[in-house]
């Protein structure tokens, strides 16, 4: 299924190429509840440093994601009445919570800083949409979600946090909200979900929410400053310098060559893995003692060889960034990128190609380091994008950490996913990004510009890598070449 849909700019892979731009109240619940952050707010006028991924989006024209378009939206479909005004709470409860969301990147200073300003009112707005239960309620709730997606957000216009409440009647209901990248990433939508549910409860029983310790993400900046400019970097650059040498990143091959500027939206073409294949996929990878993203890149791997005749391929993979403990529960842009390379040669079988890609992993899992010092330091691993017939090109997947019942609000709350096509627009590259959903299924998503790729060549390239994937699981021991 392909559809057009409201896309948020590809964080950028780094200086060889320039990301493309494309075309393109309720009254306060006074209730207490006791403290939801843990140490002092900063005053405005603290300057704190950027994190990498920050620095990178400051860098060229990839400060175009400090665009109003460069959002994150999720929407949840609500069962059970839903108190307004502790809702409204609850969101300001959040934002105290989560300096992040009140925290303005000055660009324009040398070098750039981070300011944090004092909580505010999260802007909530309450729609009545009388509907008869049924799906005009389900297509509704999809089209609130790309309402949602299609949204701007200026960066200085705190909180970087917006709601929109929903009703169809006083017991189904559709909450969407809207952040900035620059403040967020999809995990930490996910805790914005988590923590308003737990203050939503505290603000209905007037009991202090439970929730753990929170770090800031200021914290989380000088702590990367402090260990990638310090001694125990060092190691891990070197590993890089070995595991790269003479690499050069995979890119996908353009039907056309790539503009300077794109004159037309970009496209997503949608596919779904049904949850049995997805089952045998991450029984596959309990087997050999791996991730199912460890079983998926492998499968991708193969489509690659396929796609350009090589057995040396570097993939780029976007990474939740989450490896330090201390900041699992942080708001903030924590996405990296990992050159992930693996060699696979002939007469292995899928299952032997399923372990170099966990040995790859591992290895690059345990000295991650920001993208764009890989990119300084190895300059020719980019060195395919200077042809303008390749197009830049990130792999992604995702398996939610929480449950449904963390990001409950009311009697049940669920994520709200779309089915049908809507407009869209985004900057750079082609992304492949894949996530499974609560329900075992795996929705998958090949972001392209129709300027570069004919939607035939995408949707071959999907069709041959679910079938591959298909065969691979169920036959994990037959020689990949022939899957």
């Amino acid at each position: 299924m392909e559809r057009i849909r409201p896309g948020r700019p590809l964080p950028g892979l780094g200086g060889t190429r320039p990301l493309r731009p494309g075309p393109a109240l309720l009254r306060r619940c006074s209730g207490p509840v006791g403290r939801v952050f843990t140490r002092p707010s900063p005053g405005p006028r603290d300057r704190f440093p950027l994190s990498y991924p920050q620095t990178l989006w400051c860098s060229g024209e990839q400060a175009g994601s400090f665009g109003p378009r460069f959002v994150v939206a999720k929407a949840v479909r609500v069962t059970g009445t839903l108190d307004g005004a502790a809702l409204q709470a609850a969101l300001d409860d959040v934002v105290a919570r989560h300096e992040q969301l009140r925290t303005v990147l000055v660009r324009d200073a040398d070098p750039p800083y981070l300011q944090v300003h004092p909580p505010s009112r999260v802007p909530l707005v309450v729609r009545e949409l009388p509907t008869e239960p049924g799906p005009d309620r389900d297509r509704l709730a999809e089209q609130l979600l790309t309402e949602a997606e299609s949204s701007s957000l200026d960066v200085h216009e705190l909180p970087l946090l917006r709601a929109v409440l929903a009703r169809f009647d006083d017991r189904d209901s559709v909450l969407s909200l809207v952040t900035h990248h620059t403040a967020c990433d999809g995990w930490s939508v996910q805790l914005i979900l988590r923590d308003l549910a737990a203050c939503y409860a505290a603000r209905t029983t007037g009991q202090p929410p439970e929730l753990p310790p929170v770090r800031q993400y200021r914290e989380y900046a000088v702590w990367q400053q402090e260990f990638f400019t310090g001694p125990r970097a060092v190691e891990a650059y070197a590993y890089w310098h070995k595991q790269l040498r003479g690499a050069h990143i995979f890119t996908l091959p353009t039907d056309r060559p790539i503009p300077p500027t794109h004159s037309i939206p970009y496209q997503a073409y949608d596919f779904r893995l049904d949850a049995d294949l997805v089952s045998a996929a991450a029984g596959l990878a309990e087997s050999i003692r791996c991730s199912t993203f460890m079983v998926m890149l492998t499968a991708f791997n193969v489509l690659a060889h396929r796609i350009r005749g090589t057995t040396d391929l570097t993939i780029n993979t976007v990474i939740h960034g989450r490896g330090q403990r201390q900041f699992e529960n942080t708001v903030g842009p924590f996405l990296n990128f990992l050159a992930l390379r693996t060699c696979i040669d002939s007469g292995e079988s899928f299952r032997d190609i399923v372990r170099r890609t966990r040995s790859t992993c591992l290895g690059a899992y345990s000295h991650e380091v920001p993208i764009q010092h890989v990119e300084q330091q190895i300059p020719e691993l980019m060195q395919p994008l200077h042809d303008p017939r390749n197009c830049d090109f990130i792999f992604g997947f995702s398996q939610s950490p929480f449950d449904g019942d963390s990001i409950r609000l009311s009697e049940q709350s669920a994520e709200v996913y779309k089915t049908e096509t809507v407009s869209a627009e985004i900057p750079g590259g082609a992304a492949w990004t894949m996530a499974v959903l609560r329900t075992g299924e795996l929705i998958g998503t090949v972001q392209f510009n129709p300027e570069e790729f004919d939607r035939q060549t995408v949707a071959d390239w999907v069709s041959e890598y679910c079938r591959l994937l298909a065969t691979a699981v169920h036959e994990p021991d037959r020689e990949w070449k022939r899957l």
